[in-house]
């Protein structure tokens, strides 16, 4: 899914109006060590200013900026609450609450990701979860009893009444003796039918759970089938795809055009299945009747189009692949289909790109750039996973989604502003970000949705990755560094397990993700493995789903190397590491003692520093080590606010600091 773009109020756009003090030689050299991102001795001299003039809002204010670029929290944290008492009408109260005012911060993200529920301090700002999540997200025996081959979903769709009506046949593989299982479908649908063997079933509802019942025990090992024929109103997405359900749009020529997007709401808001992600069909049927004159694309490939005479077209296409439910998808419209080919090692897979007719030649040109999108990613992660099926891009009523094949583009053709969150313009964030989520989610989905910065966070992992690619290291680091900054902490990546968590809440689960990657990839310190490992994952992996723990023992094994500590911190902490440093002149020199604390044990990763023309790339773990930079007058550390394209390669990671006092 698409990163949900964030009001973050960037420090470095801060402007204060500052009294002149041309003749304050202290105040000067203070100024000079912050425009010069000397941080510590930025906030040594401001320290001594403050002494003097413990009235001085400007250097209070700079201090704690210095802190804030430091990466200090705790201490940033510490000033800007007592600032903000002191001078409670100063711009600093918007520039840094995102970042320190625990209260505005968890109102600002509940309100953006938690709209219609209450958060509880005690559950870790999370909603209190009900019977009705727990029959979404877990694995009940109800579900452990099948395993799901084949879904052959037949909708009609009325776009004039916003109305769906069909059936669902499900296919599936008895795992267990069982005569009960579940299926999911939202409670807003009037269930007209189930049968088995040309048998009425009958049913119990519970939330948005169907427990149907057989009238026979079912054996271990049998194939059966059941079919589930429905109607209703489906529900209208308020901001897709991050807040789900149907599109009901028209384009400018007033035709319609609609479609669906529902990751974490859930496929069952449109049609029944067993909507669990750990569960995926080997294969699936699309069948769609639409009013005539109008065009359905959907997942896989096209199979046939047949005139119905009664002012409806029908459009039956096939998934000859496992597909998540939620990647199932739509999109009705006007569609005209520009058609490119795409080859590599393997052979060549088809590139299909349906867009409304007065894009078609803009958008011919634009989505050439996929070509060396896919060459990447193919180059990094293997041979695109859904050859057979082929590649698209479908013009939609709504930003983008990875619909497994069929990928939503509505971020507009060439439009520089929409290429956000990205330093570098030239690329659009949609065709980049969307079309890695082909390996890491689509090929690869986790089996809960508290695992899914395994999605998010490799997939944006995976720009950056291209930048280093098509342009350098340099703009794989400006751009990694650049998420860096946009990071909250607000919540652990994971959380709570088998209650379909809201894994998407605060955005870190993309940026801290990806951080995750680039901090193995610094302490690993060897490309060779790290891109290895990284490859292998992706095809050992290929059409199957996965958790944290499949990624952490991979690593751990392939690397040689124990991460049990690095991925507690980084997965079930919110807090990140602290680097405790302190440093001590000698003379022209500078002893410079460092250690990882707030972290397990066995916790290691690099760092890097400068003493103004050398760089250091230090490997610091739990025990204080200590470093003699000769003839150095201050220490800066790289840091995503600091230099981070200066740092030296494979030393630039995520961490906190704290200068403790000698």
């Amino acid at each position: 899914m698409k990163i949900k773009y964030l009001l973050i109020i960037s420090i470095l756009t801060l402007t204060t109006k500052v009294n002149a003090q041309e003749d304050d030689d202290l105040y000067n050299k203070a100024m000079a060590q912050y425009t010069l991102q000397d941080y510590i001795g930025a906030i040594e001299t401001f320290d001594s200013i403050i002494k003097l003039k413990p009235e001085n809002g400007e250097a209070k204010f700079y201090r704690m900026a210095s802190m804030h670029f430091l990466n200090d929290y705790e201490d940033a944290k510490a000033d800007f609450i007592k600032y903000k008492k002191e001078f409670p009408s100063t711009s600093a109260d918007q520039l840094l609450r995102l970042y320190y005012d625990d209260d505005f911060r968890l109102k600002f993200l509940s309100r953006m990701f938690y709209k219609d529920d209450k958060l509880f301090k005690d559950k870790g700002y999370r909603p209190l979860y009900t019977k009705k999540d727990t029959l979404r997200g877990a694995l009940r025996p109800e579900r452990t009893c099948f395993d799901v081959t084949y879904y052959d979903l037949a909708l009609k769709i009325n776009p004039k009444k916003k109305t769906i009506a069909g059936s669902n046949t499900i296919t599936f593989k008895v795992v267990s003796q069982t005569s009960k299982i579940q299926i999911d479908l939202f409670s807003n649908y009037l269930i007209e039918s189930i049968k088995w063997n040309n048998k009425e079933l009958n049913y119990i509802r519970d939330c948005d759970a169907l427990f149907i019942t057989f009238p026979e025990v079912l054996n271990a090992g049998t194939m059966q089938s059941i079919t589930i024929s429905y109607s209703g109103k489906p529900r209208v997405a308020p901001n897709p795809p991050w807040d789900g359900g149907f599109v009901w749009k028209k384009d400018e020529c007033k035709n319609y055009w609609d479609g669906v997007a529902c990751e974490q709401l859930g496929a069952s808001s449109w049609w029944p299945c067993k909507d669990h992600l750990s569960d995926e069909p080997d294969s699936m049927g699309l069948t769609f009747d639409v009013p005539k004159g109008y065009k359905i694309v959907s997942n896989g490939n096209q199979r046939s189009e047949e005139d119905l005479k009664n002012g409806y077209t029908r459009f039956k296409w096939f998934v000859s692949y496992p597909i998540n439910t939620y990647d199932a998808t739509f999109y009705l419209g006007k569609f005209v289909q520009v058609c490119d080919t795409m080859f590599n090692n393997s052979g060549s897979y088809a590139l299909d790109y349906y867009v409304l007719p007065p894009n078609k030649d803009k958008a011919k040109k634009y989505f050439q750039q996929t070509k060396q999108v896919l060459a990447a990613y193919e180059y990094y992660f293997g041979d695109y996973p859904f050859m057979r099926d082929g590649f698209a891009f479908v013009e939609s009523p709504y930003e983008g989604m990875e619909h497994q094949g069929a990928i939503a583009y509505g971020n507009g053709y060439d439009n520089p502003r929409k290429a956000q969150p990205y330093v570098n313009k030239k690329e659009d964030m949609i065709i980049v970000h969307e079309s890695a989520h082909e390996w890491w989610g689509n090929s690869i989905t986790v089996n809960d949705m508290t695992d899914i910065w395994m999605q998010e966070g490799f997939a944006t992992y995976a720009e950056y990755l291209y930048f280093e690619k098509q342009y350098d290291y340099t703009e794989y680091i400006k751009e990694l560094s650049n998420a860096m900054g946009t990071i909250f902490n607000f919540w652990p990546l994971i959380q709570n397990y088998d209650v379909n968590e809201n894994g998407f809440a605060s955005n870190d689960c993309y940026r801290k993700g990806a951080a995750i990657l680039q901090n193995i990839r610094c302490i690993l310190n060897n490309d060779s493995l790290f891109f290895k490992i990284i490859k292998d994952f992706s095809l050992k992996y290929r059409y199957k789903t996965v958790n944290s723990s499949d990624f952490e023992k991979f690593v751990t094994e392939k690397s040689g190397q124990d991460f049990t500590a690095f991925f507690n911190k980084y997965l079930r902490d919110k807090n990140l590491p602290v680097l405790e440093f302190s440093y001590k002149k000698e003379g022209t020199d500078i002893l410079f003692s460092y250690k990882w604390t707030e972290v397990g044990e066995g916790f290691q990763m690099p760092f890097c520093i400068s003493d103004g023309v050398k760089n250091f790339r230090l490997e610091g773990n739990t025990t204080e080590k200590q470093i003699l930079l000769k003839d150095a007058k201050t220490v800066r550390f790289f840091t995503q606010f600091i230099n981070p394209e200066k740092a030296d390669k494979n030393s630039l990671t995520y961490f906190w600091t704290k200068m403790k006092k000698l």
